[in-house]
């Protein structure tokens, strides 16, 4: 037991328990824009469009398109639902909350002279907050894994080490649970053997994911006005994430088949709070009273990200009960994210109505984990081979009944991961509806968003899983109370 807790000891205060890997960086530069119910209404498709607060988040030169002052608030209801399918048995799982997509004040500010028709016609200024993603999740997976489990993944990540070199919290927990132990080969190199050994007849796991939190920006817009025909725009958005991911993984000997071993049980936490400043820059032309087209481009400064992790495991063996206790810890780095650009076009049907179309290009494969020590190189070179460059294709349509409007939209957020065998692109639909008059507006929205996702409790490379084939499914109903002035 002594060199038990030396390895603990020795793990508690290295920095080598600490993992971030690429869905960490897909999942904080992976955003949508707005959070008005106009613009979900219209699958985010108002870059072009303008006269709507959503454009600090997409194309701040739309703000240049405000004839009035506005203030508004956009609460809204989350609903996610995860389907599971592993190893063919079938789970599902669900989690909902209410939030705040939305909230902004804009001062609009015509010339003085309002009769003229060329050079500048008026500014608009405009704070708020825009809720870029949502982050709330939870899927549960069960099934019979005939060939493998995580425990000898733990003995295979540690072999080649003695025990005073176990870093990995998932190693020196295995380690001092019990579930594996070194011996030394004919060649005099440590291996570790896995108490499990060949897993005949198969092994119960079971695994829950859940996540809380959200990527939010609050947004301060200056947008201009020049002759009614050209409109130029800037945003200064100041952006927050939040997450909170709780792992849950069990293993049972449910057949009886394994001996010394009923079962364990291994969780691992984090909490990511991340800040960053970016730059937003836009303008949109008239080319017609029917055609507007737009461009934007998003410049991002690295998030500085402050990070709690934590990892426990429990075992249930024929010689006992044993909980070698949680190893926790706080790490600090930085997060680059890609750039952004975006070409939109808005096509005005008279009084009858809008369909717009924006195009925004990423580069995932430009993000990188930033700190001194080496710490994330081999993730950086995963993260160079495995994510590249994609597009997302944003569609939308408004008609217009005098007071009343009735809206549409799709939306195709691009896989990052270059592999097709891990394609993650997310497909959302969207209905939404209005009234508006000359002092008060009000605006509701329902979007359904799809995505199938595979996910691996361990890696495949050092024991035999299959993935959980989950089925993603997200349902946001968001209601925008508004009034100009």
């Amino acid at each position: 037991m002594t060199k038990h807790l030396i390895a603990l000891s020795f793990v508690l205060v290295n920095t080598g328990v600490f993992a971030q890997g690429i869905d960490d960086v897909v999942r904080y530069s992976q955003t949508n824009t707005g959070g008005t119910a106009l613009s979900l209404g219209m699958g985010g498709a108002t870059g072009a469009v303008g006269a709507d607060f959503s454009n600090a988040a997409s194309n701040p030169a739309g703000l240049g398109l405000f004839r009035q002052s506005e203030f508004a608030a956009s609460p809204s209801i989350f609903n996610f639902s995860g389907k599971a399918d592993y190893y063919g048995t079938q789970e599902d799982d669900r989690k909902f909350n209410f939030n705040f997509s939305n909230i902004h004040l804009v001062l609009h500010s015509p010339a003085a002279n309002r009769l003229k028709t060329k050079g500048w016609m008026g500014t608009t200024f405009a704070i708020g907050y825009n809720k870029n993603n949502n982050l709330t999740e939870r899927a549960t997976f069960r099934g019979v894994n005939p060939t493998g489990s995580i425990v000898n993944a733990f003995a295979a990540t540690a072999s080649g080490k003695s025990v005073s070199q176990l870093q990995a919290a998932d190693e020196v927990l295995a380690y001092n649970a019990y579930l594996i132990d070194p011996v030394t080969d004919s060649s005099g190199n440590t291996v570790y053997t896995s108490l499990l050994g060949p897993v005949n007849g198969g092994i119960t796991q079971r695994g829950t994911l859940e996540g809380r939190g959200r990527i939010g920006e609050t947004d301060i817009s200056f947008a201009a006005n020049y002759s009614n025909r050209l409109y130029l725009g800037a945003t200064l958005a100041i952006r927050r994430a939040i997450y909170e991911k709780t792992f849950t993984y069990s293993e049972r000997d449910e057949r009886d088949s394994i001996a010394g071993f009923d079962e364990l049980i291994y969780t691992t936490g984090l909490t990511d709070k991340a800040t960053s400043v970016a730059l937003r820059v836009g303008a949109i032309y008239r080319v017609a009273d029917f055609l507007r087209l737009g461009a934007a481009a998003f410049v991002p400064l690295d998030y500085s990200v402050n990070s709690e992790y934590s990892y426990n495991l429990t075992t249930s063996l024929s010689t006992g009960n044993f909980a070698p206790g949680e190893i926790t810890g706080t790490y600090k780095y930085k997060l680059r994210q890609p750039a952004r650009l975006t070409a939109s076009a808005a096509f005005i049907l008279g009084k009858q109505g809008i369909v717009s179309v924006d195009y925004e290009t990423v580069n995932y494969g430009q993000s990188r984990l930033i700190e001194n020590t080496g710490q994330f190189d081999k993730t950086n070179d995963a993260i160079r081979e495995k994510l590249h460059s994609t597009g997302n294709l944003r569609i939308g349509a408004e008609a217009r009944f005098e007071d009343m409007y009735l809206r549409g939209g799709f939306q195709l957020i691009g896989s990052p991961y270059s592999s097709t065998n891990n394609d993650q692109s997310t497909k959302a639909y969207s209905l939404g509806g209005g009234y508006r008059d000359k002092e008060f507006f009000l605006d509701v929205a329902y979007v359904y968003s799809r995505q199938l996702k595979n996910y691996y409790p361990y890696n495949p490379n050092l024991s035999a899983v299959l993935p959980a084939a989950l089925t993603l499914n997200r349902h946001n109903f968001v209601v925008t109370v508004g009034t100009r002035f």
